[in-house]
């Protein structure tokens, strides 16, 4: 299930990958205890984050942002509140 995050603040794909980008970085990811591996597509506009048990990948679009999550089992149950955190902390930058 991917979640869609229209854009607010910022007109195209371009704009928001490059503002998500320089908040989404390995620092950020460590503010929530999760050590991660984030890795950005310049090209394809896609930042894929990896960590134990999870795969966080977003991908820019003209007017929206996609934002897939994949957990493990054990995480699977607080996915709603994981993708809900994401949600809100995309959508104030975006």
């Amino acid at each position: 299930m991917a979640l869609k995050i229209d854009y607010k603040t910022v007109n195209d794909r371009d704009a928001a990958y490059t503002k998500v980008k320089s908040v989404i970085t390995p620092e950020y990811t460590q503010k929530f205890q999760v050590k991660a591996d984030v890795a950005y597509d310049d090209v394809k506009k896609i930042i894929k984050s990896t960590g134990a048990g999870f795969t966080l990948t977003l991908c820019f679009f003209d007017t929206y942002c996609e934002a897939d999550l994949e957990l493990s089992i054990i995480l699977r149950a607080l996915k709603s509140k994981i993708l809900t955190k994401i949600e809100d902390q995309i959508s104030k930058n975006l």
